[in-house]
């Protein structure tokens, strides 16, 4: 998920910059740009009602046949350009804009039959004006938008002057002017909005990335932890020609390489989901392989439903910090009614700095709304305790 949302943010950047897309990506933005290429056209849809302006413009005065019927083709063209660039361009909104040569293309068209009207129309021809405006906040580029502002300013409040109709124009002269600062403000908080998602996306990322850090580690560390144990095992068999012990180690390695292999799919898959059942079982011979006394206080099932993944897990890590550093012979787990603890007679934590697994622990402690604790224990070496408070009990 992550990765998909870093390419789609990819994607989108090198549109935007004008740079050329591989097929692949262009196949992976296809779904997104579907709704734009079909219903694109409505966001720029609503502002056509201002064409009544050169319309009524070209009916009730008394142009000749002529330009009545250039000036309604060119309407119609302006028309047809501005909904077709918005169509194909919408997804930019937000985004920066774009440098596109056909983006430019349209806005040049829009642009030149402005000009084309002033002569004619006159002020009437302001009434094209917020499409110009609209189409440069919104699609392109900020550059683009600030010379196409100042231009159009300088029309909207020249041009009415010139023609000594600045009173008769207030209306256009407002209009045009209040519209440029709406759209301003608009596209300023479409990508705030637009901003604000990218964090999250960025977010999500990095919340992918700590998930399958823990899963790797959670997982696949303890079953190469496993698997380390069972091979020196075997080995001291094999020097000591106890063939059929180390057969049986090597057996054991074997299903341990295939749960491995289980536990990178189901990382991958984003699945982790541990039956806290089994996984006592598991530790249990484990801890039998080792020569470790494994005690249980208690019943597992008063552990609510929804923390038994996460439980497993830790309790899972806190058998691995015992099989790997404790040096213990005896280790007790206990359920409560609001924790689970695990104690060992090892060697306890002395100076030691918590490292990845105890992180891993306190990490997916936090998710449920739990805490791990971390300490000496009664037996003399470590405890590890997982303590459920009251805002996150659930009765099983």
């Amino acid at each position: 998920m992550g990765n998909d949302l870093r390419r789609l943010r990819g994607i989108r950047h090198a549109q935007v910059q004008g740079a050329p897309m591989s097929p692949g990506q262009e196949n992976a933005l296809e779904d997104e740009q579907q709704f734009w290429k079909r219903r694109g056209w409505l966001i720029s849809g609503v502002w056509v009602v201002f064409l009544i302006f050169p319309i009524l413009d070209l009916v009730n005065t008394p142009y000749p046949m002529p330009v009545r019927v250039i000036g309604l083709a060119l309407v119609g063209v302006f028309a047809a350009v501005y909904l077709h660039a918005y169509a194909k361009y919408s997804w930019v909104v937000g985004q920066g804009g774009t440098r596109d040569s056909m983006a430019l293309a349209s806005f040049t068209i829009l642009a030149l039959i402005l000009v084309l009207a002033i002569p004619v129309a006159g002020v009437s021809s302001l009434g094209l004006m917020p499409f110009v405006t609209s189409y440069a906040a919104f699609l392109l580029t900020k550059k683009w938008t600030i010379a196409t502002y100042t231009v159009a300013a300088l029309i909207c409040l020249i041009l009415p002057l010139v023609l000594r109709q600045f009173r008769d124009s207030l209306f256009l002269i407002g209009l045009n002017l209040v519209m440029m600062v709406v759209y301003a403000i608009t596209v300023a908080a479409i990508t705030r909005a637009v901003a604000a998602e990218e964090m999250r996306a960025d977010y999500l990322v990095v919340a992918e990335q700590e998930r399958v850090a823990r899963d790797v580690h959670d997982g696949i560390g303890h079953s190469l932890t496993a698997l380390n144990l069972k091979a020196q095992l075997a080995m001291r068999l094999l020097d000591a020609q106890q063939y059929e012990g180390a057969r049986a180690e090597m057996q054991q390695l074997s299903d341990l390489a295939v749960q491995a292999l289980d536990s990178v799919r189901t990382t991958v898959q984003g699945l982790n989901r541990q039956d806290l059942h089994a996984e006592l079982a598991q530790l249990r011979q484990a801890c039998q392989d080792n020569g470790l006394s494994f005690t249980v206080v208690g019943n597992p099932d008063v552990i609510p439903l929804r923390f038994r993944s996460h439980t497993a897990w830790i309790l899972r890590e806190a058998l691995t910090n015992v099989l790997r550093h404790a040096h213990a012979s005896a280790l007790r787990i206990h359920f409560g009614a609001d924790h689970v603890s695990v104690d060992d007679d090892g060697d306890g934590l002395g100076a030691s700095v918590a490292g990845h697994g105890i992180r891993g622990m306190q990490e997916r402690a936090r998710q449920i709304g739990a805490t791990a604790l971390v300490e000496a224990s009664g037996m003399g070496g470590t405890l590890v305790q997982l303590t459920f408070h009251h805002s996150s009990q659930e009765t099983a």
